[in-house]
């Protein structure tokens, strides 16, 4: 494809336009095209993808009709004739370009509207033409064989004309890059032509842009002289504007107004997904927020963050308002009746304008006595309506699309996003052919198809002419990191400029901003605000001692029914020994909220064996043999799939189902043997216990399983989803704290008050391995591994001073070295440091061996 559009020069006006199919059409009045029946012909078309279209039909049509226009561009005169397969060697090339060639034949040498107006002129003359159309420029080195084909012909009737168009003109650093971007010429120096800065995220390169094409409106710049080239990203187009507003400058480029979204296609498509259920977690949380629901924005929000956390919403149960009868519509439906019938009273009871036209189109798609759900889901799916025009007027800072040349020179040109993906974005793989086989076919056939190299190298000269823009200097920016605190490596076209600069790498060639002072003082002269970007104002001043005073005891924070403080739970006091500021950040709620859809991560895999195990092995429960959990599995398995992860029984998870009941099964007979040798009992499930820690503290937690012995003595299990060899090194360093705590519980539980401290054992049953861990208390049970030792006094050490330290209104913050300290010398794994929150108030830090830990 050419970089430039082709143009032509009036000979009698003198005027210049871009050569369009439409120009084309009119005047050499083409007619209209014969059908293109592409879906109808794949339909039965049999062809190596043909398995892969009976699955996924409408995204292999569409991978399909890509590669034929590809092809047609490829081919002198476009068309069919012109595809030899017979000077190919037998092989997956010569099959995919055969199938290709056989399915164009089928459609009767058809081509879409546009190549059909090239291929009809090509056999034109100039007797054909209403007007002369001379054609301006020279060939691209990126055009297609159909655009050379098309320029040739042209200036052949009607000559060509010398381009108007002149080279790069900036001088210094920025002329050179302009000039030797994607060549091996010797380095430049870098000067203030061209500026490189690096900045934290995308937003702030926004902001930080503005303030720039504020420092150089006062510094005699014009709005229209400056120019912004950024890529087409959310993160970056919609903070443009209103950070531009608040500086007072006027952008010319913008969509005239935001993409509108499909409220009506999304509203329909989660509650198609509902309805088929089982239902989705973020399907319910964006039915909630929908602008089509009748409750409010507040009250829909918070159904959402019910939905996304739990999978159920109690406020959404009680909820009383308008429209709280389309709860009772949120179920799976079994016929095509009972889906029709429920879409309709949906839709009566929000904005039915609006969804019935919607849901009368899907009536046709229903036959018979079933749903065919990804098809209705293909129907009802939601469309990107793009705006109609630009907002593009003189007087102001223009936008440059990041996939076109700029539309007009600049005398400044701030390049943005030159971190991650962009500048080039990545090109993806042909799913037809590899780059060996594209250029076996270019060798055999003589048909030039679009490769990756290609296109990489178009993307990388689209970005040279694009800097060509600028006339006088440039400004780069780049993210450190992108909205979500990944880290993110300098673009390639970066790179490719600090080779030009001779600047030792990417990175090195990026300023601070801090240095420079930008302002935010809007243009008519009135200041509202003249905020320096100085590094004391945007870095944490953290305190070398590690501690930051609090106004009050944290503790108090929380209360339950009564006004009692409400107990501190085994979870919450482990967050607190590894990390205080985390532990804190948890008790306001301030923790972190991302939803993210239904996945077998730990604690729902932890959740699902733990269920299965209770369902097999219930109170009473005891010298059950293999066979007996055999049979009982299967339900078990079910029943807690069902209560824990409803959505693992659909169809899209039988992968992951089948593998986990297998190992699932293996867990539940290591436990029925660990049982029958022991001659345990199962007492009860799910137990709960309370009592105090240090400084009278409430504690409350619930073990998994109690077990009764013979001998009167009772076993309290916790079931981890670990190995015993992480267990077991927290345990002989000290370190877990979980034991400790439920010694405590028990003994303040009136029903284990007649229990002496020696008839209690705590242990764990590893499920990754099976294995079953205990204290020195358990060294006599079968099958089970004691660990000698105090192996709760390190943990309960820490916690009580931290417990101490924050009852005091002294917060501790972590060192940087905090997380490999918990690591190596305790064998815990610190989770809570991970947060980027708690990461952005690390002390640097200690060596590990001066850690106190």
């Amino acid at each position: 494809m050419r970089l430039s559009p082709l143009e032509t020069r009036s000979p009698t006006t003198g005027a210049e336009r871009p050569v369009t199919t439409d120009l084309l059409a009119a005047t050499f009045l083409v007619p209209s095209p014969s059908p293109y029946p592409l879906e109808d012909v794949l339909k039965d078309f049999v062809a190596p993808w043909s398995s892969s279209y009976r699955i996924a039909a409408e995204e292999v049509s569409h991978l399909v009709s890509v590669a034929l226009r590809d092809l047609a561009v490829a081919t002198p005169s476009l068309s069919v004739q012109s595809v030899n397969v017979a000077t190919l060697p037998d092989g997956r090339a010569r099959d995919h370009l055969a199938a290709l060639k056989s399915l164009w034949e089928r459609m009767n040498d058809a081509l879409p509207e546009d190549l059909h107006i090239v291929r009809h002129i090509l056999s034109c003359s100039n007797e054909d033409a209403l007007e002369p159309l001379p054609i301006i420029g020279a060939p691209c080195p990126f055009e297609s064989r159909a655009e050379a084909d098309l320029r040739s012909h042209l200036s052949m009737l009607f000559g060509a004309l010398p381009s108007s168009t002149t080279g790069p003109v900036a001088a210094g650093a920025l002329g050179h890059v302009q000039r030797h971007l994607l060549d091996n010429s010797p380095p430049t120096a870098s000067d203030e032509t061209l500026l490189a800065f690096g900045l934290r995220d995308p937003r702030e390169e926004v902001a930080f842009a503005a303030a720039r094409a504020q420092a150089l409106i006062r510094a005699g710049y014009q709005p229209q002289e400056i120019g912004l080239l950024v890529p087409e990203d959310p993160a970056y187009l919609l903070p443009l504007e209103p950070a531009f507003n608040r500086v007072g400058l006027p952008l010319s480029g913008l969509p005239s107004e935001p993409s509108l979204r499909d409220h009506a296609g999304e509203f329909l498509t989660n509650l198609l997904a509902i309805m088929r259920g089982p239902a989705p977690r973020l399907a319910l949380a964006s039915f909630c927020l929908s602008p089509l629901a009748p409750w409010s924005i507040d009250e829909g929000r918070v159904f959402a963050n019910e939905y996304a956390e739990k999978g159920w919403s109690p406020s959404a149960r009680s909820y009383e308002g308008r429209g709280a009868k389309i709860f009772d519509e949120l179920r799976p439906v079994s016929s095509p009746a009972q889906f029709i019938g429920r879409l309709y009273a949906v839709a009566k009871l929000v904005d039915a304008a609006s969804l019935v036209p919607r849901i009368n189109a899907l009536r046709p798609l229903l036959s018979g006595d079933s749903i065919d759900w990804g098809l209705l889901s293909r129907a009802a799916a939601p469309s990107a309506l793009v705006p109609d025009s630009e907002k593009r007027f003189v007087e102001g800072v223009s936008i440059f699309d990041e996939t076109a040349l700029p539309w007009r020179p600049v005398r400044h040109l701030i390049v943005m996003g030159l971190a991650g993906t962009n500048w080039p974005r990545p090109v993806a793989s042909n799913p037809f052919f590899t780059e060996s086989e594209i250029a076996q076919i270019e060798a055999a056939t003589g048909i030039k198809l679009s490769s990756r190299r290609r296109t990489l190298a178009r993307r990388l000269e689209l970005f040279r002419r694009q800097l060509c823009s600028a006339t006088e200097g440039a400004t780069l920016t780049a993210s450190v990191r992108d909205l979500e605190g990944k880290p993110l490596a300098p673009a390639t076209a970066l790179s490719l400029v600090s080779r030009a600069l001779g600047a030792r790498n990417a990175r090195s060639l990026l300023k601070s901003p801090l240095t420079l002072d930008q302002t935010s003082r809007p243009t008519n002269g009135v200041v509202t605000s003249l905020a320096s970007w100085h590094e004391r104002n945007a870095r944490a001043d953290l305190p070398h001692e590690g501690e930051v005073a609090i106004p009050s005891n944290p503790f108090m924070l929380r209360e339950s029914g009564g006004g009692a403080v409400s107990p501190q739970s085994p979870s919450r006091l482990e967050t607190l020994l590894v990390s205080p500021f985390a532990w804190l950040l948890g008790e306001i709620g301030a923790e972190d909220r991302t939803w993210s859809p239904e996945t077998l991560d730990v604690l729902t895999l932890g959740n699902l064996i733990h269920g299965t195990l209770e369902g097999l092995f219930p109170e009473g429960a005891h010298d059950l043999d293999d066979a007996t959990i055999r049979i009982g599995f299967p339900a078990a398995f079910e029943a807690a799939i069902a209560r824990n992860a409803p959505w693992l029984a659909s169809e899209g998870w039988v992968a992951e189902r089948r593998n986990l009941a297998r190992e699932a099964l293996e867990v539940a007979l290591a436990w029925g043997r660990f049982l029958a040798d022991n001659g345990a009992q199962v007492r009860q499930v799910e137990t709960s216990f309370s009592g105090t820690y240090h400084f009278g503290l409430p504690i409350h937690g619930r073990a998994d399983c109690l077990l009764d012995l013979p001998d009167g003595r009772v076993i309290v299990v916790d079931h981890k989803r670990s190995s015993s060899s992480s267990r077991r090194k927290r345990m002989e360093a000290g370190a877990d704290l979980q034991v400790e705590l439920y010694r405590r519980m028990i003994a303040t539980t009136p029903d284990f008050a007649h229990l002496s401290p020696s008839y209690i054992i705590t242990a764990y049953h590893c499920t990754i391995d099976g294995r079953v861990l205990t204290g020195p208390e358990g060294a006599d049970l079968k099958s089970a591994r004691p660990v000698p030792g105090p192996i709760g006094a390190i943990a309960d050490q820490i916690v009580a001073e931290r417990i101490g330290a924050l009852s005091a209104g002294r917060l501790s913050l972590n060192h940087a070295s905090d997380a490999e300290t918990f690591e190596k010398t305790l064998g815990i794994k610190a989770y809570a440091l991970d947060n980027p929150l708690i990461a952005g108030f690390l002390i640097p830090g200690m060596r590990l061996e001066e850690a106190d830990v």
